[in-house]
């Protein structure tokens, strides 16, 4: 089985596994106060040096959740604002969560896969300053599309606002210094950077706060009740040492993107097209589209050849609409309704590129038949 869907999840690292496996095998609750409380305090608390280190966050907390997801409601439902402003390209996690005591403002996408700054800037430039919370991600999951972070924050700070931005996608596959983004909070994934499944965090700027969303105890400085998940926060703190080690491995994954992308172009021409194309992407993803060719079509023939690829964000796959990312970005329908994801890691390899690259050409030949 080829596996190009590394953007939708990973397989735990070996390194990840043998942490966790360590720490299942003790009565560990860093909330007690006895010697394996301590003990398991301290390996969180490891964990918790090893993703700011990995996203250059010294002036930041982290608070650990048991998703991406769960930490960007968090702030979404918590934040002291009465505004949140985003845009239709954001992962569902930030679009779909529309608190009833909160006012949703939507500004625009660019046909290029990056947000439209100038539309933000008209959108702030007509609010009162302050009490807003700006949302956008760093690397687009569909797209790969890089987004003016530092920009961004520039434009929403001037205007005595807050932002959020989205890091799951571009954590692990390009470098990422918080303190010069300049955001007030973060959200990161351990299950995107071969860490495990079900866990997450919240990273905020020191002097902030928010309002948590599951109440019952005091863990994480009372910002997330429960039982903490030591295993899976020390899996996630493996995975973060061994990425920051891994970026490097990056360089030669863009060399096999990129010629996945040159051979799908001369055997497709015009009818091609790949979102983002024009602007800086993250090394790993390709978004194809083949003119008036069903995503979904194109999905069940690589499955059948031995191929995993995407029509897009796992979280909604399977679902009959077109991306909503590529109708924000006034993609017609014949290219919108064709579009899949091809995800890599340093794991592949030209061979495998090339198998992709046939089962691709074949599929072309049959649809000019």
């Amino acid at each position: 089985m080829i596996y190009f869907d590394y953007n939708a999840t990973t397989k735990v690292s070996p390194e990840a596994l043998a942490k966790m496996v360590e720490a299942y095998q003790l009565p560990l609750n860093s909330s007690a106060v006895h010697q394996l409380g301590r003990q398991a305090s301290q390996m969180v608390e490891a964990a918790r040096k090893e993703l700011k280190n990995l996203l250059n966050a010294k002036s930041y907390e982290v608070i650990f959740t048991g998703s991406s997801t769960e930490a960007t409601n968090t702030l979404m439902f918590g934040a002291k604002v009465n505004k949140i402003l985003f845009t239709a390209i954001e992962h569902a996690s930030v679009y779909e969560c529309r608190p009833s005591d909160k006012e949703i403002i939507e500004f625009g996408a660019l046909e290029n896969g990056l947000v439209d700054v100038a539309d933000l800037e008209q959108k702030l430039n007509a609010l009162p300053d302050g009490n807003f919370l700006v949302s956008v991600m760093l690397a687009n999951n569909e797209t790969g599309a890089i987004q003016p972070i530092e920009e961004i924050s520039k434009l929403v700070h001037q205007k005595g606002g807050l932002f959020h931005c989205d890091l799951v996608q571009a954590a692990g596959k390009i470098e990422i210094d918080l303190e010069k983004l300049n955001v007030d909070f973060a959200s990161v994934s351990a299950h995107k950077i071969s860490g495990p499944q079900g866990v997450g965090a919240l990273l905020f700027r020191r002097g902030l706060d928010i309002k948590p969303l599951i109440y019952g105890g005091k863990q994480e400085k009372s910002k997330r009740a429960g039982t903490t998940n030591v295993a899976g926060i020390v899996g996630f703190g493996e995975a973060c040492k061994q990425a920051k080690d891994k970026i490097s491995t990056y360089e030669n994954v863009k060399k096999l993107r990129d010629f996945l992308e040159v051979e799908i172009k001369k055997i497709g021409g015009s009818e091609v097209k790949i979102f983002a194309d024009s602007v800086t992407r993250l090394p790993n993803t390709s978004y194809i589209a083949l003119r008036n060719a069903d995503s979904q079509t194109q999905l069940i023939n690589f499955d059948l050849n031995g191929i995993c690829v995407s029509s897009g964000p796992a979280c909604s796959s399977g679902a009959a609409t077109a991306s909503r990312a590529l109708k924000a970005m006034k993609i017609t329908p014949d290219f919108s309704a064709s579009a899949i994801r091809v995800s890599l890691s340093a794991e592949n390899t030209k061979e495998e590129i090339e198998k992709f690259i046939q089962v691709w050409g074949d599929f072309y030949q049959k649809t000019k038949i």
